[in-house]
This record gives structure tokens, C-alpha cells and sequence, in this order.
């Protein structure tokens, strides 16, 4: 599955990731968010993004057509934590297949 190259121009990060959690795209933001190139982003666990990964385990058993929203921490690849929003919906790529859409937005520290 490759990115539409319109979520690139988008203001949060995305990602899309197949019903186990794995990453199959994703956006410039997103790799800039979490210190991937666009190239080596692929298959890596979106589980693995958490400072908590247990929470992302307890929402991604939820799969639905509904979104889920979630207030969690997430870290960098360099390990540095930060506070964000995550939102989750149910898709199918272009081959019929089940996906996840994910965006992640930053939350301001106060």
C-alpha cells in the first residue's frame, strides 16, 4: 500500500498499518514525528511508537468501523517521549484488504 500523495500535504501524522498493528505507509509528518525515513518506516509496529505499548494492545482488540480516540504517550525512534492524540479508524486499502488509518497529533505541554 503506498500513501496518496494528497495525506502528505496533510497537517498530523498518519500512518496505516494492517490489523496486527504493522506499518504499510505512512506520511512525511509522520516519519518526521518519529525520526523514520520514508523508505525504512514500513513494517515496523506501530505497538513499538509507544511508551506504553499495552495501551495500543487494548485498542487495537477493538477493531470496528467506529473511530477510537486516545490520549496516550508515544516516543521518537531515539526514545524521547511526548503527549499526543491519537485517532484510529477502520479502512480497506485498495485491494479490499482490512487496514487501519492512524493520525497522531502532538499535544502542547503545559
Amino acid at each position: 500500500m503506498t500513501i496518496n500523495e494528497d495525506l502528505n500535504e496533510a497537517e498530523a501524522a498518519l500512518c496505516v498499518t494492517n490489523t496486527a498493528g504493522r506499518i504499510v505507509g505512512a506520511n512525511k509528518r509522520f516519519c518526521k514525528m518519529f525520526g523514520f525515513e520514508l523508505n525504512e518506516v514500513k513494517w515496523h509496529y506501530l505497538r513499538d511508537l509507544y511508551r506504553h505499548g499495552d495501551e495500543l494492545d487494548c485498542v487495537l482488540k477493538r477493531v470496528s468501523g467506529h473511530s477510537d480516540v486516545l490520549q496516550t504517550k508515544m516516543r521518537n525512534r531515539s526514545g524521547r517521549s511526548f503527549r499526543c492524540v491519537l485517532t484510529r479508524w477502520g479502512s480497506k486499502s485498495q485491494e479490499g484488504i482490512p487496514v487501519m488509518l492512524h493520525s497522531i497529533q502532538r499535544m502542547n505541554a503545559a
